[in-house]
């Protein structure tokens, strides 16, 4: 397998502090933590707590170190399935902001032979214990005086395997401005981001591809509260490159396969997610995601767990209220 060619660690280090500094932070007075589940982010998405809502309602904000783990099942219509393991750390220094951090391991998953000439029977290989890309997120929650706004922040550290494709052997950053406010059940939501890697868009879908170079993204989308936990969410996203890209793929003699081209990361379509809590440090999450430009489906069921689960919130269960 061919060796990878990582930047010094002092460029990262320098490219993250250089991020750092242009977030945009100083949005609102009035701030809340941040409010996501599990499945927001990714099966396995950043472990910060959930905390008030901009109705007042939700679990109260504790700060401190926390950690989880999810373990999902993951298929796509592509390559089949493959078993992720996604442990995470995080820390909140107060109500506003939080960091995080998060390592995916492929337990198991089929991949493109790297052989130049593969056997018809041997297109994909079976590849066990292999890391992506360490994924570190800065995140920042404000409350003006109509929603609520979450600044988030995400950096990759390039650990993945790239002869198989999963890293551009580079730092890549995206930063997301998610907007959202609750009414009763119902919570609508909009995104709009901007960043240089398709492997940090749409967390919520596992890619079987990485790639290098400027996008942008949207997203739409409706988060309803059923009973006891339940919640389901339904997004429609629009990923545009705004420059040049490079899809990383296996490579082939030694050198990663790339593929160049202005719209090749273009991508749209929807994701439907449903997270089932099963008690306050665990719960079930599932989705599905169609992309209809690329024309690929995929399904994923996980379970969570999180060391430090905060107290639980005063709800009604009542079924009648669900169709009020």
């Amino acid at each position: 397998m061919p060796s990878r060619k990582h930047p010094p660690a002092y460029v990262c280090v320098l490219y993250l502090v250089a991020l750092l500094v242009a977030v945009p932070l100083q949005a609102a007075a009035q701030a809340i933590p941040q409010k996501s589940s599990p499945a927001k982010e990714g099966v396995a998405g950043p472990i910060s707590q959930p905390a008030i809502s901009p109705e007042g309602t939700g679990s109260p904000y504790f700060k401190g170190f926390n950690a989880g783990i999810t373990i999902a099942g993951i298929h796509d219509s592509v390559l089949g399935w493959s078993t992720l393991a996604t442990p995470s750390v995080g820390y909140s220094f107060n109500d506003i902001f939080s960091v995080d951090a998060t390592l995916p391991i492929y337990m198991y998953r089929l991949a493109e032979s790297l052989s130049i000439r593969p056997r018809p029977t041997q297109l994909l290989v079976n590849q066990r214990g292999e890391l992506g890309d360490v994924v570190l997120g800065f995140h920042a929650q404000f409350l003006p005086r109509l929603f609520l706004y979450q600044a988030n922040l995400a950096v990759t550290a390039p650990t993945g395997d790239e002869a198989y494709g999963l890293t551009t052997g580079r730092c890549t950053f995206d930063l997301n401005n998610h907007f959202e406010r609750t009414y009763g059940r119902l919570t609508p939501n909009l995104e709009a981001g901007v960043g240089d890697s398709s492997y940090l868009v749409n967390r919520a879908v596992n890619k079987n591809y990485t790639s290098l170079g400027p996008i942008s993204h949207f997203q739409i989308g409706l988060g309803v509260e059923l009973f006891r936990g339940i919640s389901f969410e339904t997004d429609a996203y629009e990923n545009l490159p705004i420059g040049d890209q490079k899809i990383y793929g296996p490579s082939r003699n030694g050198k990663a396969t790339i593929v160049t081209g202005h719209n090749v990361t273009e991508d749209n379509g929807f994701t439907n997610s449903l997270e089932i809590p099963l008690d306050r440090h665990t719960s079930l999450s599932t989705y599905y995601s169609r992309s209809l430009r690329l024309h690929i489906d995929s399904v994923a069921f996980g379970v969570t767990y999180v060391l430090r689960a905060p107290p639980p919130a005063p709800e009604d269960h009542s079924l009648d209220d669900l169709f009020r």
